[in-house]
């Protein structure tokens, strides 16, 4: 009948309902908690490698990358991205397209927040604000009051903030400069023997240290002995400006040998030459000279060079003023001059003489000449010193009688 009908429709009812409501029952839901069955998700493999995107488990990659995991490359010819965007993005046609927090050319740059607002310029992923900006993103004014002045990044915790300057810490290497503090100093300014890089001393040849105050040594001395003012200070058996010539003839150093061999000059013992007379030096190489010049003069190549006022093979002899002029001879320093010159130097002639060689008399004499038939030449109112006959007397005494 028409009301069993309607009593079986009800009684289906209650039983959904009932069903129903034991579903609510068994879930995890909290009693009284409005809550809702969230849907199962599937992870992708290796979260699609940054280079796509997940999809009900299935990785949907970028442009340029496919695989399972969107791992591998696909991009063609020569759409490379520079140093493959360093692992901070992805390639899109040969470009880089960064991850947040990255940027440049090749993501190799940490971006700053905001762009530090256009009001500092970004470095290592920090912002170093302009004057009167600070902040992270250098948003805030640095001087709200102008009543207590901040500084730049807080002189990067390198320094004192004092009225608006950073005065920034002296360190061990060297400390900090700049407007921030954000320069490292190197130490003694590298003695101007270098540059300074990030703090650090690269030093010019011939010098090193961590302020490029020590002097190197030709070739580290070889490792054959130690550097001591740009100096190689040889281990026992080497020798040589950079300590790369061996002095022994075999390894153990039992007999020593001597440098050149001596130059056949001198004999060696125990590695040193003992030099014959006449020779000196290292390798008996160099000529001595007599009585080492007496200290009055060099010796080169075996002969004295005499320093002013001195002469003789040893330089022992004082000498005289221009050497006499060659008109007499020198004497403990003293010129004897020859007769008819005389001066400290035998420069002038003797009073009464005249001439080029001091030989002519300045008085006015009559010279009475008469031709001899064996030709000689007499001086009739001269006699030859010695009373000696010549054909030219240069020195002659005058008779009273003839006069």
């Amino acid at each position: 009948s028409h009301a069993e009908a309607l009593m079986t429709g009800c009684i289906s009812v209650i039983l959904v309902a009932v069903v129903i409501r034991n579903l609510f029952l068994t879930s995890s839901c909290p009693s009284g908690a409005g809550c809702s069955i969230k849907p199962e998700t599937k992870e992708c493999p290796s979260e699609c490698s940054d280079q796509g995107r997940c999809e009900d488990g299935k990785c949907v990659c970028f442009p340029g990358f496919s695989g399972p995991d969107c791992s591998q490359s696909n991009c063609p010819g020569d759409c490379t991205c520079l140093d493959n965007c360093n692992n901070h993005g992805r390639c899109e046609k040969g470009k880089c397209v960064c991850n947040s927090g990255f940027t440049g050319p090749s993501c190799s740059d940490e971006s700053c927040p905001g762009n530090c607002k256009k009001r500092g310029v970004c470095v290592n992923g920090q912002c170093v604000c302009n004057p009167g900006f600070t902040g992270p993103d250098c948003s805030l004014r640095s001087c709200p009051s102008c009543l207590n002045k901040s500084c730049p990044s807080n002189c990067n915790r390198r320094g004192r903030c004092i009225n608006g300057q950073c005065v920034c810490n002296p360190g061990f290497a060297g400390g900090f400069t700049g407007a921030d503090c954000s320069e490292a100093v190197c130490p003694e300014n590298c003695n101007n023997r270098g540059r300074c890089v990030n703090g650090q001393c690269v030093c010019d040849d011939g010098f090193t240290g961590e302020d490029c105050s020590e002097r190197t040594c030709p070739n580290d001395c070889n490792d054959r002995g130690r550097c001591v003012n740009g100096k190689c200070i040889c281990d026992s058996g080497f020798t040589g400006d950079d300590c790369s010539e061996n002095t022994c003839p075999n390894s153990y150093c039992s007999a020593k040998s001597c440098p050149n061999n001596c130059n056949n000059r001198g004999r060696c013992v125990n590695g040193q030459c003992v030099c014959d007379d006449g020779f000196t030096g290292e390798d008996c190489s160099e000529r001595t000279c007599l009585n080492s010049c007496n200290n009055r003069g060099r010796c080169v190549n075996g002969q004295c060079v005499c320093d002013d006022g001195f002469t003789g093979a040893d330089c022992s002899a004082k000498g005289c003023p221009n050497n006499c002029n060659n008109r007499g001879r020198c004497f403990r320093g003293s010129c004897a001059c020859r007769r008819g010159f005389t001066g400290p130097d035998c420069s002038q002639c003797q009073e009464g003489m005249t001439g080029p060689n001091c030989d002519v008399g300045e008085s006015n004499l009559l010279f009475i000449f008469s031709i001899s038939i064996y030709r000689d030449i007499e001086i009739s109112r001269y006699v030859c010193t010695n009373s000696t006959k010549e054909q030219s007397c240069s020195q002659c005494k005058c008779y009273n009688s003839l006069f």
